[in-house]
């Protein structure tokens, strides 16, 4: 009755495999949570900086639709074409009748650049050590190239005893005729006296 139990239970290398697996799909899934969460961070520091970089005001209502003119910025490219216009185009550079941005405005505005781009250089820096941890990971985790490795330490191992075994061979065999030589010397000149 144990005996069946026993060979019907799940195996301790059945349930390390499984503890893997599971292991391998919380992990990936955290390390696409993050990748998401750093590329998030980078487009709307990035979405910020271009929004705050306009020479004139956006007419009042920037902070309310501020996601919304984001995602505007990045999918319509030609988004801008309201407040810009070309100088062959106008002749002019400015066609809202908007005044220019006061000092104050605008080095609050540098101010959150900066704070924006050195946001954007900690996300790129926390991208970059993500590749370098995945690629440890898979340097370790990579059975085939360990196994390779073992197998060459094997191989190089067993060269290693095969020519020690070899040498000691060669050392019992001059050993053998060494003492056949003195035994023959000492028969010998027992026999002299």
């Amino acid at each position: 009755m144990f005996q069946r139990a026993r060979s019907n239970s799940i195996t301790p290398l059945d349930s390390q495999r499984h503890f893997a697996k599971d292991s391998d799909a919380a992990t990936e899934e955290q390390l696409n949570k993050r990748l998401e969460g750093e590329i998030e961070q980078l487009l709307n520091s990035f979405g910020d900086i271009i929004q705050s970089s306009r020479i004139y005001g956006s007419g009042g209502g920037r902070k309310s639709g501020k996601l919304k003119q984001q995602r505007n910025t990045y999918t319509n490219a030609d988004s801008d074409s309201s407040d810009f216009s070309d100088d062959e185009a106008g002749g002019s550079i400015q066609t809202s009748t908007e005044p220019p941005k006061d000092k104050y405005i605008v080095s609050q505005e540098a101010y959150s650049a900066q704070t924006r781009a050195a946001t954007m250089v900690r996300s790129v820096e926390n991208l970059m050590s993500m590749v370098a941890d995945i690629k440890r990971a898979y340097l370790v985790n990579d059975t085939s190239t360990l196994m390779e490795m073992a197998d060459r330490r094997r191989q190089l191992m067993e060269e290693r005893i095969g020519k020690t075994r070899e040498e000691i061979a060669a050392l019992n065999a001059t050993l053998d005729t060494a003492v056949r030589e003195l035994e023959a010397v000492y028969y010998n000149s027992m026999y002299v006296k």
